[in-house]
């Protein structure tokens, strides 16, 4: 019994010690109570946890340092899987890091922007004070980007203002195993359209006959149909994105598309949705059976272990393979249907731009944050032509400011811009309601014994309900941004009375203005129609 009560307080002993440790920690790093380092702290959270960027902000942090001593800088790196959760608890508690990622995709966060982070229009009009020197001297912040800010990470048009700087540029490519393509079609070149890419499936089925341990042609992951489905989908339907374009905008957003759709303008029993669909089963029938089940580390090691002959995955993945590929790693863009390849490609359209060019890896400033400042200087230097060259050169990334020539190994990344853009995302992009609705039923298309018919038939059944809820919050969360803007818009509205408005200011008033009635606009048109619903274009 002594020896019992022994072991029971040694334990309690060590516990209060770890937990004195620990308060000693926290309260005398730096910027802490207790701290003796008098110096700025700020953080920078990002879920980039694959190879590259965690030690490319590394050397950005440790070269901003040498330059700026009166200021240390922390990164706090979250895996994408609690990303959400965790950054709304921390911005809600108060907590979160000065300088924090987000991206308009991020599902059911509509009003984290609004709420949470600080507009940088008045910054980005300004010059980096980081490329003096360089050819980009003098050039205001925003004009010194690849994509001028001209995406929708950085630019939020229902709120009228530049919300983030860009790290990066992104493509999708088709990584595939050499050697293994040439034990199973004796050839080592990879499929250059989707023809060879059926051609090379049938192949692959041969080889596979009689085998215990198969391989699939294309690693797949729940995540996969997100990369390669969805764009499947969005690409086949192209004939339906410009028909309901009323707003020449390359076609309409998540608010727009869901609009259309309850005005009766598409559905999915259009001959272009149901062409889309079937390339989306015959491209998941490719993938191994259950793959919806998988997440996307799970594709990743498929492919490195042989077990796949190909994964294709963003160049956010490209250092994590080129780091852990036992092989020679292969490159090249992933063959998309064309009006050449079969009955089911027939509508779809080409060449297709790659994004239309725009950056990605959107960081913001937190509204709340005590060094906002310091926050804004930081990213002015990651964004400088050297900041950006150590990023892309210690990442493997492609850059997103000119000037920065991306290392060679990653030329082969670069996107081409030519060609068609359309921005409608018929299966994730009108809200988490709808989303949460096509990935439960996903399996009844993708698994081997579903059929387009099936998936339909159950996918019809919850989407005008999921809809309408997505439609609601997407307008409680417009109208938020439009009240949170009155006060502003107000106080500019009486500096533009002004008689002596400069060029940039008169532009920056008509560009304003513009925006702020398209927005009301189709506020008050979302209303209409969910009071009228197909009567409003009566």
């Amino acid at each position: 019994m002594a020896a019992k009560k022994l072991k029971t307080w040694i334990a309690l002993g060590l516990l209060a010690a770890a937990y004195l440790a620990t308060l000693m920690i926290v309260f005398t790093r730096p910027g802490a109570a207790l701290s003796t380092d008098d110096r700025v702290v700020i953080r920078v959270t990002h879920w980039q946890i694959e190879a590259g960027p965690r030690e490319a902000f590394d050397a950005l942090i440790k070269r901003y340092e040498e330059i700026n001593p009166r200021v240390r800088v922390e990164q706090v790196a979250v895996p994408g899987a609690v990303y959400n959760q965790w950054l709304r608890t921390q911005l809600i508690g108060g907590t979160a890091s000065d300088i924090i990622e987000f991206g308009q995709h991020m599902q059911g966060m509509n009003d984290v922007p609004p709420r949470f982070f600080a507009p940088i229009s008045d910054y980005v009009e300004e010059p980096n004070p980081y490329n003096r020197g360089t050819a980009l001297e003098g050039v205001r912040w925003r004009d010194t980007f690849l994509d001028g800010l001209n995406s929708p990470d950085a630019f939020i048009t229902n709120l009228g203002n530049y919300y983030a700087v860009t790290q990066c540029m992104l493509s999708m490519r088709l990584f595939y195993n050499p050697g293994l393509l040439r034990e199973i079609t004796g050839s080592a070149t990879p499929p250059a359209t989707y023809t060879e890419l059926h051609a090379l499936n049938e192949k692959l089925a041969r080889y596979n006959a009689g085998r215990a341990e198969t391989v699939a042609l294309l690693a797949g992951s729940r995540f996969n149909s997100y990369i390669l489905l969805s764009p499947l989908l969005t690409r086949g339907a192209y004939d339906v994105t410009f028909g309901m374009d009323r707003f020449r905008d390359h076609g309409p957003v998540a608010m727009d598309a869901s609009v259309e759709y309850l005005r009766g303008a598409w559905d999915f029993r259009r001959p272009e949705m149901l062409a889309g669909m079937n390339i989306m089963r015959e491209v998941s029938l490719m993938m191994r059976p259950g793959f919806q089940q998988l997440e996307r580390d799970a594709a990743v090691q498929d492919f490195l272990r042989g077990r796949a002959l190909t994964v294709a995955t963003g160049t956010w993945d490209a250092t994590s393979l080129r780091t852990m590929a036992p092989f020679e790693l292969g490159v090249t863009e992933f063959p998309w249907p064309t009006r050449r390849d079969g009955d089911n490609a027939r509508y779809f359209w080409s060449p297709f731009s790659e994004g239309g060019g725009t950056t990605a890896m959107a960081m913001y400033v937190n509204k709340a944050s005590p060094h906002q400042a310091e926050a804004i200087d930081f990213l002015r230097f990651i964004t400088s032509v050297e900041g950006n060259t150590i990023f892309s050169h210690t990442s493997g990334w492609l850059p997103s400011v000119r000037e920065v020539e991306a290392p060679e190994y990653a030329k082969v990344y670069l996107p081409h811009f030519e060609g068609f853009v359309a921005r409608t995302n018929f299966t994730y992009g009108f809200g988490s309601e709808t989303r949460d609705l096509w990935e439960r039923q996903a399996y009844r298309l993708t698994a081997p014994q579903g059929s387009v018919e099936d998936f339909l038939n159950a996918l019809e059944a919850g989407f005008p309900a999921a809809l309408l809820r997505d439609v609601r919050t997407n307008m409680r969360n417009m109208t938020i941004s439009l009240r949170r803007d009155i006060t502003p818009l107000a106080a500019l509205a009486v500096l533009d009375g002004r008689d002596e408005l400069n060029e940039r200011e008169r532009h920056s008033l008509a560009e304003r203005e513009s925006n702020q009635t398209m927005i009301e606009a189709k506020l008050y048109e979302s209303v209409a129609v969910l009071e009228r619903g197909r009567d409003v274009a009566k």
